[in-house]
């Protein structure tokens, strides 16, 4: 009796102490570290519980991912929403709570709560998996380089997300298709005066451009430069002079611009992409 039962249940007994212990830790450093008031951290402990009941998330690694969404400033039902997104996206597999609750974080801040809320940004993480071939958690991790300047420039998330899918079509990774779409948004926010004299022998502009971005986004963009250009390779390499810039442009725009085109038009509606995985995975 003792080896068949009474030492698997102290083993039991001392697994579930060393969670409690576990999750307690990663709530009092909301407390500790971020500087949440206590009150607040102890109502967010029950409701961590219960989302890792309804998701099938480990209740601690809710917790860990926590402690990150009121690092970037979230507070209150804020923040619950973009865990209560992270564990839904974590369980249908796109990656640990705290990576997707990072990648949806930055996402948010960049573009602002008004703009971009936490259950948007997940279906468009949600959707560009699914549109390309993305292991979700490089995904979720490289994202947050080009955010910064896409915002800037009026670039949607979506956009950003149809982009990246497109890209790894043809065998790019994520941390590559973040690097050609950071490269080719910065071209276009600050050129170099090459850059420049090259668009105005084109009949174009860095800033006639930017506006473009803006009114008609990304791929009306690419569609105007690879029209102008057509097989002139060295204009275009003027224009865009970092070499993953403009790997990253032919890929989109080259053999492959019907499968963009396609992709952009699929990422151009995600609303409702996470909940439809999830009650698949309920189901």
């Amino acid at each position: 009796l003792s080896r068949s039962l009474t030492l698997p249940l102290a083993l039991v007994g001392g697994a579930s102490i060393k969670m409690a212990l576990d999750f307690d830790k990663s709530m009092t450093k909301i407390k500790t570290l971020v500087g949440v008031a206590s009150d607040e951290v102890d109502a967010m402990g029950g409701a961590v519980k219960r989302l890792a009941v309804d998701t099938g998330v480990n209740a601690n690694d809710a917790a860990d991912a926590l402690f990150f969404i009121t690092s970037a400033g979230l507070r209150g039902a804020d923040a619950m929403k973009v865990l209560e997104a992270a564990t839904k996206a974590s369980a249908i597999g796109l990656g640990e709570v705290k990576t997707v609750a990072d990648a949806v974080t930055s996402a948010v801040n960049a573009y602002g709560q008004e703009n971009l809320s936490a259950e948007s940004a997940t279906d468009i993480l949600t959707a560009a998996v699914r549109e390309g071939k993305l292991e979700a958690d490089s995904l979720a991790q490289s994202m947050g380089k080009v955010l910064p300047v896409s915002s800037q420039l009026g670039v949607g998330f979506e956009e950003v997300g149809a982009a990246l899918a497109a890209m790894s079509r043809t065998g790019t990774d994520a941390a590559m298709a973040t690097t050609s779409l950071r490269g080719i948004l910065s071209a276009l926010l600050n050129p170099s005066s090459q850059a420049n004299e090259e668009l105005e022998n084109f009949g174009l502009s860095a800033q006639g451009l930017r506006e473009q971005l803006k009114e008609q986004g990304l791929l009306s963009v690419l569609k105007t430069l690879t029209d102008r250009f057509g097989d002139n390779q060295e204009a275009a390499g003027k224009v865009f002079g970092n070499v993953r810039a403009l790997t990253g442009v032919l890929d989109l725009m080259g053999n492959n611009v019907g499968t963009t085109e396609q992709i952009f038009a699929s990422m151009s509606d995600t609303t409702g992409t996470l909940n439809t995985a999830f009650t698949e995975l309920e189901d």
